[in-house]
């Protein structure tokens, strides 16, 4: 399959644009005009890459960052087919709150969660309408009342598939979703990829194999969200929380800032990771997890049927986090700006000894419902019925 390179680098732009800064201090998905300066330029990269790029498509699979956007770009053109797949569930529903607005995945009444979609949907659209209807109008198309449903149905004369690549056994589908609308599983990557690893890491897990090890790692989000002094600033939190508690752990350096990390050396408890280490291979090799809480990772945790701690900066992190914990998989998620050592300390203590073995046993139970999903197989599945149209 031909792949086209559309530009518009998100990480980028939140690494080296004032907006991007700002918002690596405040995360708040309530600063709208910071959002909008941040993504005017990047909708219109991605708008003239997805337009000349899909001209040829038969079907065009959409995501949350390119739904508004995407849909535009066909919109001229009738006989390309879409799909939506999306690594969170972004269909309004009365029965759970959106990922992104407060920590929480569930409010008391259904009529709570139904208000919080539509603060959700008014926030995204913010975000997009003046500068997608500007490129709109640039070819010749009306401007767009932003309702998830209502554009759907302005673009494409009829409802869209979707794949929600999450697990049910997390959150269970929606009743009052549409029956195009499917929940399917997650999409994971267990390639090892001919991974070797390093005979010093080997040594610490032949080491401390009797003991339960954590494997502590923040992905991407720890250099498109912390600046160089809040790298260092967690990593000595961290730090001091595993001592606190005599934990073994695995710390992975990915993200940092080389010039600060260089000089760090491996210890008798620790093992700092300086490479990017296949979940498939690694998460065989240890008994808990703490990381940032997305989509994919929350998955490949429980799919390896490891406890899990997660630290989250935005958008379905918190969501994700508090499924963690109401599924009693482990402790409640902590905003990566409450990360303290004293919450460190008791959370880690929480996920490595006092709930560790019904964490433990949820997590395996989990775990064998999740390889039963075939996300990835329902996906396929999804786009050749489209295409079979």
């Amino acid at each position: 399959i031909d792949t086209v390179e559309l530009g518009g680098d998100l990480e980028i732009a939140l690494k080296t644009t004032s907006a991007g800064i700002e918002l690596q201090r405040n995360p708040s998905i309530f600063k709208m005009g910071v959002f909008k300066r941040l993504f005017s330029p990047l909708i219109e990269e991605w708008f003239n890459g997805i337009r000349f790029g899909v001209k040829d498509a038969d079907l065009i699979v959409l995501s949350i960052g390119s739904l508004f956007v995407g849909l535009s770009c066909i919109e001229k053109c009738p006989n390309i087919k879409a799909i939506g797949i999306y690594t969170f569930p972004l269909i309004p529903t009365a029965e759970f709150s959106p990922p992104g607005i407060g920590e929480k995945s569930v409010s008391l009444l259904n009529c709570i969660n139904s208000l919080k979609w539509k603060v959700s949907e008014y926030i995204n659209i913010s975000c997009y309408r003046e500068k997608l209807n500007e490129l709109r109008s640039s070819i010749n198309l009306p401007p767009l009342t932003f309702n998830y449903y209502q554009m759907i149905q302005a673009t494409m004369k009829k409802p869209m598939t979707t794949a929600t690549i999450y697990s049910k056994h997390l959150i269970a589908r929606p009743t009052d979703w549409q029956e195009n609308d499917h929940i399917v599983g997650p999409i994971l990557d267990e390639d090892q990829h001919n991974f070797e690893p390093s005979p010093t890491l080997l040594d610490f897990f032949n080491k401390w194999k009797s003991e339960k090890i954590i494997f502590v790692g923040l992905g991407s989000m720890m250099g498109a969200m912390l600046g160089n002094n809040e790298q260092i600033q967690f990593l000595n939190n961290i730090q001091a929380a595993l001592k606190n508690n005599n934990c073994k752990a695995v710390i992975s350096l990915v993200g940092y800032q080389q010039t600060d990390i260089n000089n760090l050396s491996n210890t008798d408890n620790i093992f700092y990771l300086k490479q990017i280490i296949p979940h498939s291979w690694l998460f065989l090799n240890v008994s808990a997890v703490i990381h940032h809480g997305g989509a994919g990772t929350t998955h490949a945790s429980l799919r390896y049927g490891l406890p899990t701690l997660i630290l989250s900066f935005v958008v379905d992190q918190p969501f994700n986090g508090d499924r963690i914990f109401i599924n009693k998989l482990g402790p409640r998620h902590i905003p990566m700006a409450k990360t303290n050592v004293k919450n460190l300390t008791n959370a880690i203590h929480d996920l490595i000894n006092r709930n560790y073995s019904m964490y433990q046993m949820n997590a395996k139970k989990i775990s064998e419902l999740i390889k039963n999903e075939d996300g990835i197989g329902q996906c396929v599945r999804l786009i050749e019925a489209e295409l079979a149209k």
